[in-house]
């Protein structure tokens, strides 16, 4: 006798739940057998209480037997309640040849979605491993393992509704989670070694990820310690070199004595007094000329500023001139709506804006004239020349054809490392203009993010590399040392800057 021994895994009581929970069916259920029993009810009738005449009945009513040597004698019980009884006598038969036709669907449904799922799971088999047996496997059909039960009957709840195909998800990254992991199929550990080594991978798998992060991190802080020193170095030794200049300064001063010098001829002013006058003129004309610049810079700076505002307060008179005459259009359209009338916007337009034009003060008028109500012996406001520049594309474009146009070049620019590095950035469009007051900040800003104290040291290095019109993987290798990881994400950052500074002064686009 083979003794078969099974064991039930908590996973496979979890299973059996969840498919009695999906079925959810339990009313059809309970109908479906109540209908077998009252057809199997009803043909054990017409077996007792045939319809018409049997031929080879006796006497009795019962069936003459011929040879019955080899006849099975089956004892029926019938219960007295008979499930039929209440339909009445014509409708039995109809209701009986349902009921069995019903059951013969059933039946032959089930026998074809077993044989389904067997060829499916035999395909399965064969196309994962066809020489290897998995510890899952089924017995091959000559195996000696006792009775197997009766040819296609039920072995257990199925993955999928019988009704529909069995769905196969491939394996991978998106599915690693719910992916069979054959080597675990094929080991012989038990289900708790299984699962420890999953944990144990899970654990390493975080483990290595901690340790990444960590060495990241401590490259940043050793960075931003290394920048925050350099910059205390820098700023202790100004400070020492100021306070030995000012030592020596006094100390020469104390011991000056004009007779010795004199007699010396040590100092440029006795050794040669006419080029010691030469050198202080060319020194004091060099100090005014740098004064010179710096207030031309500054009323420059100033000069920008008040055409910005008068650029605004323009866009705002022509809003102004706008509603104006649209309100004026739609009185004139008003006052003229009984009678029919030709309107022509061209020249009707042109007029209302000339008329409004002429008689109504643009907002910067009108704050010239309150400024001189209020300051009466103040100057009036410095006209700005007028520079005549030859007119672009961009000179033809509304505002809001040149703000599309500016977000279409943005778009353009690329985001990844190959296009950025490879883009033909035009050089001659670069002006130091751009570097010191566009790019600078937005270096500052960037290298005090990444190492959280600004190095004034890295900050000339990105000005003196966008003057020099260097490539920009040179421009990371000099940045590595102190930004590391950080080093590419920022000159692709300021490459894409630059790129779209210099195509918008070629394209004549306002930055």
């Amino acid at each position: 006798m083979v003794k078969l021994q099974v064991t039930i895994d908590p996973n496979s009581l979890k299973y059996a739940e969840s498919y009695k929970e999906s079925r959810g069916d339990e009313a059809g259920t309970e109908t479906r057998l109540e209908a077998a029993k009252a057809a199997l009810k009803q043909v054990i009738r017409d077996l007792v209480y045939p319809k018409t005449a049997v031929k080879g009945t006796d006497g009795e009513g019962d069936t003459s037997m011929g040879n019955g040597e080899k006849v099975e004698v089956v004892n029926i019980s019938l219960a007295q309640d008979d499930e039929l009884a209440d339909i009445p006598a014509e409708m039995r038969e109809v209701v009986a040849a349902e009921i069995a036709a019903f059951r013969d669907r059933s039946i032959r449904r089930d026998m074809e979605r077993l044989k389904r799922e067997e060829e499916m799971e035999e395909a399965e088999r064969q196309r994962n491993n066809p020489q290897h047996r998995s510890r899952l496997d089924t017995p091959p059909p000559d195996a000696s393992s006792g009775s197997r039960g009766p040819h296609n009957a039920p072995s257990g709840p199925r993955g999928t509704n019988g009704t529909r195909s069995v769905s196969f998800v491939n394996g991978g990254v998106a599915n690693a989670e719910y992916s069979i992991n054959r080597e675990d199929e094929e080991s012989d550990a038990d289900d708790e070694e299984l699962y420890r080594r999953h944990l144990n991978k899970q654990k390493e798998d975080d483990e290595n990820l901690y340790t990444e992060a960590e060495r990241k991190w401590f490259n940043r802080e050793r960075s931003r310690q290394a920048a925050l020193e350099r910059e205390r170095d820098r700023e202790q030794q100004e400070e020492e070199t100021f306070e030995r200049r000012r030592d020596e300064q006094l100390e020469r001063e104390k011991a000056w004595d004009d007779e010795r010098e004199a007699s010396r001829k040590s100092h440029p002013f006795y050794r040669d007094h006419a080029a010691w006058v030469r050198k202080r003129q060319m020194d004091r004309a060099d100090e005014a000329a740098r004064d010179d610049n710096d207030r031309r810079a500054e009323a420059d700076e100033k000069r920008r500023e008040a055409a910005d505002n008068e650029h605004a307060r323009g866009m705002a008179d022509s809003f102004l001139d706008r509603q104006a005459q649209e309100l004026e259009q739609r009185q004139q359209a008003t006052a003229a709506a009984p009678a029919p009338f030709k309107l022509s916007l061209g020249a009707a337009a042109q007029r209302n804006q000339q008329k409004a034009a002429s008689n109504r003060r643009t907002i910067a008028e009108v704050e010239g004239l309150l400024d001189d109500e209020e300051q009466d012996g103040t100057a009036k406001r410095q006209l700005i020349p007028i520079q005549f520049e030859p007119t672009t594309a961009a000179d033809k474009m509304t505002e809001e054809e040149l703000s599309k146009a500016v977000r279409a070049l943005a778009q353009e620019i690329p985001s990844e490392k190959e296009g950025l590095w490879k883009w033909d950035v035009q050089w001659e469009h670069l002006d130091d203009s751009i570097i010191r007051e566009k790019l600078r900040p937005f270096v500052e800003k960037k290298i005090v993010e990444y190492l959280g104290v600004q190095e004034e040291l890295l900050v000339e290095v990105v000005e003196e590399h966008l003057r020099k019109h260097g490539k920009p993987e040179d421009l990371v290798e000099e940045l590595r040392g102190a930004l590391d990881d950080e080093a590419e994400d920022m000159a692709k950052k300021l490459w894409r800057m630059v790129i779209f500074f210099t195509e918008s002064e070629k394209r004549g686009y306002p930055a």
